[in-house]
């Protein structure tokens, strides 16, 4: 039966019961304004932070815009001519949005926030993030503002920030890091019609967050040009201050400083624009940071943690390293450039390792230099885990997850669904359980990943899902697939992302029919709390039988979600 030999072999390796029980779902609430809910951190407390993303009825300013630019033009062109091959007519014109269509007709809303991603490169169009961020509670998820502002257009919000909401303490004080929001600045050339151009102040800011709502803003080392700060965990000391790690711009690389002199005059556009078209690239030297704060959330001390390579003389580019969190020992983990050896040249991608006494250690030697990886998380027993990479330009062929011992110098690979299944980890908690997701099937052009969960010196990956009730063939008795786990707390409690089939909504937050009038239907994301049951019975499910998956010594992945967005960059978070 399905789940008898699974909770077979999680008995032989574990000692307590947390497993020997099947886990009891509880959907989280959703953010009603948005399709997909996520959750980044969660403390043993149970607080909750997290994010959301397609939100509804994003404000669109087209006060600025020519509509007949060629731009706009030849994009609405393509428009139409896709809705012709499919035998549909459009229900907007340009001039209806010039009018204000994209406020009332969802297509024209679509239409128009398809049209300014594809601008995102260009200064002279409106900038959205179609993500913010989460609180969740027992009963809601509500937004919470990192740095965006109301605008004059739409007396809402601009929705043109970046926001990730990372790490949540014990007492609830909230760490994150988020970017300006644009604002429009007009700019006159003699001779020369106006231009608007869509300006921010900086790219990136690190901040904290007290539970009473105050902010600190954790400011780089250098903010020349703006300069950017992340924080991407936070935790309580014994002494009852807090240290917040991530990265700080450190300095700027001399061919990047000549760049921006040789072309920031301000003759031909705004300095502040042509700024902003270099610090969108790695235009700073940045380092692995770690700000302390006191009890009243006032920065005590910043401290750079380490880079894992000496610059030579024929080295140009900008350098970096980044903390991904930080136990209460003080270690920090993360990833940073490095060289294999002092006369080599510098590795393609980022390694992973750990920040201890102002030095980055490399934990793992790599045989190419298209390999790389990063650590994502650390336990207060020093045991970190990440993920490992064989990446050629932009795309990541294979991919394996570790755990390693600080003390004891031992790199593991964390064990596969199957030979060549892709795995993420996300998190590990002080009893050695390790959680992520992992790709159980090659044969869709779409990867497909579920959650799994580890214990550190088992034999085998489980496969949340077979922990969980039996679904119906038609999906009605148990509605969840989970695709993702995102945190595991001490007490064995696993905080997930699950798909979830929900009537499908369109740009304004409408349900949609189809063209005989039935409600359309789609997958989205969902948050969920698993509780382990003592005692409870494991369900016989109908075929295919169990599957008991066997380690594998080098197999490999990259992150998906069923085709649903989220960052690996984030070890729990984004």
């Amino acid at each position: 039966m399905k789940k008898t030999i699974l909770a077979a072999s999680m008995l032989s390796v574990l000692s307590s019961t947390a497993f020997a029980a099947t886990y009891q779902l509880t959907e989280l609430p959703r953010h009603q304004n948005s399709k997909n809910t996520f959750i980044s951190d969660v403390n043993e407390a149970g607080d909750v932070i997290g994010a959301a993303s397609y939100l509804f009825d994003i404000p669109i300013d087209v006060s600025y815009i020519d509509f007949e630019d060629s731009l706009i033009t030849s994009s609405y062109d393509r428009y139409v001519d896709g809705l012709d091959i499919i035998g549909e007519k459009p229900s907007f014109t340009l001039d209806d949005i010039k009018n204000g269509a994209a406020d009332t007709n969802s297509d024209a809303k679509g239409f128009m926030v398809s049209f300014l991603s594809g601008q995102d490169g260009n200064a002279e169009y409106q900038k959205l993030s179609d993500r913010i961020a989460l609180n969740l509670t027992a009963t809601s998820a509500d937004e919470f503002i990192l740095f965006d502002t109301v605008t004059d257009f739409s007396a809402s919000y601009s929705r043109s920030v970046s926001n990730y909401p990372t790490s949540i303490t014990e007492d609830g004080v909230i760490a994150g890091w988020g970017s300006a929001p644009y604002r429009k600045e007009v700019f006159i050339k003699e001779g020369e019609d106006d231009t608007t151009y869509f300006v921010r102040d900086w790219p990136s800011r690190g901040l904290v967050i007290s539970p009473n709502g105050d902010k600190t803003i954790l400011e780089p080392e250098i903010d020349t040009y703006g300069g950017t700060s992340m924080v991407t965990d936070i935790i309580k000391m014994d002494n009852g201050n807090y240290v917040a790690v991530g990265s700080s711009s450190v300095s700027i690389p001399v061919n990047r400083q000549e760049n921006y002199d040789d072309n920031c005059d301000g003759v031909d556009e705004p300095e502040n624009v042509c700024a902003w078209g270099y610090l969108r690239g790695s235009f700073y030297n940045t380092e692995a940071y770690q700000w302390e704060l006191d009890a009243n959330y006032n920065v005590l001390a910043k401290t750079k943690l380490g880079l894992g390579i000496i610059r030579q003389d024929d080295e140009k580019d900008a350098f970096g390293s980044v903390a991904m969190a930080v136990n209460k020992n003080g270690i920090a983990v993360g990833y940073s450039h490095a060289r294999n050896k002092e006369d080599d040249g510098r590795y393609a991608y980022v390694q992973a390792g750990y920040f201890k006494d102002g030095q980055f250690t490399r934990i793992h030697e790599h045989e190419t230099y298209s390999q790389g990886g990063k650590a994502i998380d650390i336990n207060d027993n020093d045991i970190l885990i990440g993920n490992y990479f064989e990446q050629y330009g932009n795309t990541v062929i294979e991919q394996s997850s570790f755990y390693y011992d600080v003390a004891n110098k031992t790199y593991t690979t964390i064990p596969t669904f199957f030979s060549g299944s892709q795995t993420t980890v996300r998190d590990i908690n002080n009893n050695g359980l390790i959680i992520g997701q992992a790709e159980i099937e090659k044969t869709t052009s779409v990867p497909k990943y579920e959650a799994f969960l580890y214990q550190i010196g088992a034999e085998t990956v489980i496969n949340i899902n077979d922990l969980l009730p039996c679904k119906a063939a038609d999906g009605s008795d148990f509605p969840y697939i989970i695709a993702e786990a995102t945190k595991v707390t001490d007490s064995a409690e696993i905080y997930a992302i699950a798909t979830k089939t929900v009537e499908r909504r369109d740009r304004l937050g409408k349900v949609m029919k189809d063209s005989e009038g039935e409600i359309e239907y789609e997958a989205v994301a969902v948050p969920v709390l698993l509780t382990p049951v003592a005692g409870g019975t494991q369900e016989a499910c109908p075929p295919p039988e169990a599957e008991e998956y066997e380690r594998q010594s080098a197999s490999f992945g990259f992150l998906s979600l069923l085709a649903l967005p989220l960052m690996w960059f984030r070890r729990r978070k984004l």
